[in-house]
């Protein structure tokens, strides 16, 4: 049991030790003593995520230390702590989302909804905060509808283009800061305004066309970047797994997972001795879900984005080789 459940104790003797320096000065400053709940609440939860991690619920943890860090935020005795809450939360969501095993799309799209309309409260950006709100309107609906991707192909290019829909929805945002609040603080800088709106539309814009235009089959790119790691990883696959480097440019390359699963499944049904450890190596490969990128993004900047995911392919199937291969007592 001890070996299961085991609590960083240093982390949370400093968290302790934090509230108590807090306590002391407090004492001292009555300045600080607004600060003693929040401090209070946030220490409260961040001891709780500790002993909630300790029994292998990581996600769960995060979670926690996430209410503390948001309810901290909102007691804070400042103008801006409805802001921070909301950043903080909705920062917290976006970025634990794709860890989850359901409406991982959803989550992170609410995430940046509430982060964003979180920045755009905030008082020095009080004049363009609609730029963020409509980014993360726009953002939310991109994931919402991307969410029904498994169910609905048309939903492919939402997914593909949920950095334009953010971008589009900056762009309205400004339009409307421009011709709202700026109109009556500043109307010497609509006309200007207005042209930069329209600048930022027609670039946009022109981004599209061009991808469109100069877009190529992306697969001669990552077979080039594949066969600089091909014969490390088929010396890492050994002789017994040479059989399945098909399968496995399949999944590297071309992101195709049902050849890769059933060879593994194929292996696997001998080992029914351990069918979890098992089952745990066919989710890391049917799970996985490539990073899309916008019709806005560049193709210098795509083409790094695929070579990041070609290797974070490479990697999950050396993981499940190497586990496999140990399932299989081909390694002591």
């Amino acid at each position: 049991m001890a070996a299961v459940f085991k609590v960083n104790w240093g982390r949370v003797a400093i968290y302790i030790g934090a509230l108590t320096l807090m306590y002391a000065l407090s004492i001292q400053m009555e300045a600080l003593r607004v600060l003693m709940a929040p401090v209070a609440v946030l220490v409260a939860f961040l001891v709780a995520g500790e002993f909630i991690a300790a029994i292998r619920r990581k996600n769960e943890a995060f979670v926690t230390r996430l209410l503390g860090v948001t309810l901290a935020a909102l007691f804070a005795p400042s103008g801006w702590n409805l802001p921070a809450a909301m950043i903080a939360l909705g920062g917290g969501m976006a970025f634990i989302a794709p860890r989850l095993e359901s409406h991982s799309r959803f989550i992170r799209g609410a995430g940046l909804l509430i982060g964003l309309y979180g920045i755009s409260r905030l008082p020095p950006l009080a004049a363009v905060g609609s730029v963020f709100s409509y980014a993360g309107l726009f953002l939310f609906l991109g994931y919402s509808v991307a969410e029904l991707g498994e169910r609905y192909p048309w939903t492919e290019p939402v997914e593909r283009n949920l950095l334009g829909l953010g971008a589009l929805g900056a762009i309205l945002g400004l339009y409307v800061a421009v011709r709202g609040s700026l109109s009556e603080s500043h109307p010497e800088l609509v006309f200007y305004g207005e042209w930069l709106v329209l600048l930022l539309g027609v670039i946009a814009a022109g981004s599209m066309v061009y991808s469109y235009i100069s877009e190529k089959d992306p697969e001669a790119y990552l077979l080039s970047q594949w066969r600089k790691h091909e014969a490390k990883t088929v010396e890492k696959l050994g002789p017994e797994l040479s059989e399945a480097m098909e399968a496995v440019e399949d999944f590297v390359v071309r992101g195709k997972k049902g050849p890769l699963v059933a060879f593994i499944a194929y292996y696997g049904s001998r080992l029914f001795d351990d069918r979890k450890r098992f089952e745990a190596l066919v989710e890391k490969i049917a799970d996985y879900r490539a990073r899309q990128t916008s019709r806005l993004t560049p193709l210098w900047i795509r083409h790094a984005y695929e070579r990041r995911e070609l290797e974070r392919r490479i990697k999950i199937v050396e993981e499940v080789f190497d586990e496999l291969r140990t399932l299989m007592g081909w390694e002591s």
